[in-house]
């Protein structure tokens, strides 16, 4: 995985100030960032204040000694991360076989050229960033493997196993038990279906392999078309759905995701609302920002929830007012979208009143 130079802190830690500036004004010569400290302790002290992509570790120091910085360093969660090239002029290999053995991913001997130390730290910020990009992905992949585990083998057991009771004759065709078997077994086969393309989609969005193709998108449009695919599923719990949009918001944005975004939030209204229920949805410009709102009467959600809802490693459901079951994946691919159109999404919920989702997207 490549870097950008420019998007890149270094980190120099030695007591040699003109060591300091002389490494400081190469690295800024090939577009990295650089921040110094002159001893250890001033290192660490620089850290806490901003994370750096990458350090420049001094080994021979008064107090404190590289090794030990970069034995604390590497103890600290937030920080174990961080690849270290140790500077020094000692080439014995007793001390570089420390180095490496207290966390350090390289050393750079002094006197060094500059074309060799770009190359290094280059080098090493691409493997850091592979490295950072390998954990993300495993962790999608383990979420994944629980989903799975979890949501699509418990209702295909059930499915099993009653079509199994069906074939053994336990049921009779012509029977009213019968008709709701099979009603029950269409809507587990709806809701495993409907997992199965929620998992697509959201491996495809952290995959980065969905197209966003902004536009000007007229938000009023696309609103009306979502309610219209969704009426008859509000129907059925006599939820009404009013509409405030003006006919005239357009928003710069993916059309195609932003259908998926407000499609996905007027479902889960209608999942926890009660019967005879209320849902309105708003569209309006303001200033160079286009806000959409999906308001509903629902149970409400405590804050607690709101952050699992939107958290990337974990797997959050819960069931309907009418005990609808869902993927737990709905408001995360929202999520997901609304950052991929350059937006903003905010929450606000009260336990038994309701639930407002608000989506800010710029108009250009």
């Amino acid at each position: 995985m490549k870097t950008n130079n420019e998007d890149k802190l270094i980190l120099i830690i030695d007591d040699n100030p003109m060591n300091l500036l002389l490494t400081s004004k190469i690295l800024e010569g090939f577009g990295f960032r650089t921040t110094t400290a002159e001893s250890g302790p001033e290192g660490i002290e620089s850290i806490e204040k901003s994370i750096p992509d990458l350090i420049l570790l001094d080994i021979s120091m008064p107090d404190m000694d590289g090794y030990e910085v970069c034995e604390i360093i590497k103890k600290n969660d937030k920080w174990k991360e961080i690849p270290i090239i140790f500077l020094t002029a000692n080439t014995q290999m007793e001390d570089l076989v420390t180095g490496f053995e207290k966390g350090g991913v390289d050393y750079i001997t002094k006197p060094f050229k500059s074309e060799e130390l770009s190359v290094r730290v280059k080098t090493h910020l691409d493997l850091a960033a592979s490295k950072l990009e390998i954990i993300a992905m495993n962790r999608q992949r383990d979420k994944l493997y629980s989903i799975i585990a979890h949501d699509i083998r418990s209702p295909l057991s059930g499915i099993l196993q009653t079509i199994d009771a069906i074939e053994q004759g336990f049921f009779d065709p012509t029977s009213d038990d019968f008709k709701d078997i099979i009603h029950h077994l269409r809507e587990r086969t709806h809701e495993t279906s409907t997992l199965l393309t929620s998992l697509l989609q959201w491996t495809r969005i952290k995959g980065d392999r969905v197209s966003i193709e902004p536009k000007q998108t007229n938000m009023f449009v696309v609103v009306t078309s979502c309610v219209q695919l969704l009426e008859a599923n509000a129907g059925m719990k006599d939820i009404n759905i009013h509409i405030d949009s003006d006919p005239n918001a357009v928003a710069w944005c993916d059309e195609v995701s932003m259908h998926t975004v407000i499609r996905n939030l007027i479902t889960n209204a209608i999942k926890f609302t009660p019967n005879n229920g209320n849902i309105w949805i708003k569209a309006h410009q303001v200033d160079q920002k286009v806000i959409l709102e999906v308001v509903d009467s629902g149970i409400g959600m405590a804050s607690d929830t709101i952050d699992k809802i939107f958290q990337r490693n974990e797997h959050f459901t819960s069931s309907g007012t009418n005990n609808e079951q869902g993927t737990g994946l709905g408001l995360m691919i929202v999520k997901e979208f609304v950052e991929k159109n350059n937006g903003k999404l905010h929450v606000d919920s009260v336990i038994g009143k309701g639930t407002s989702f608000v989506i800010e997207l710029p108009i250009n």
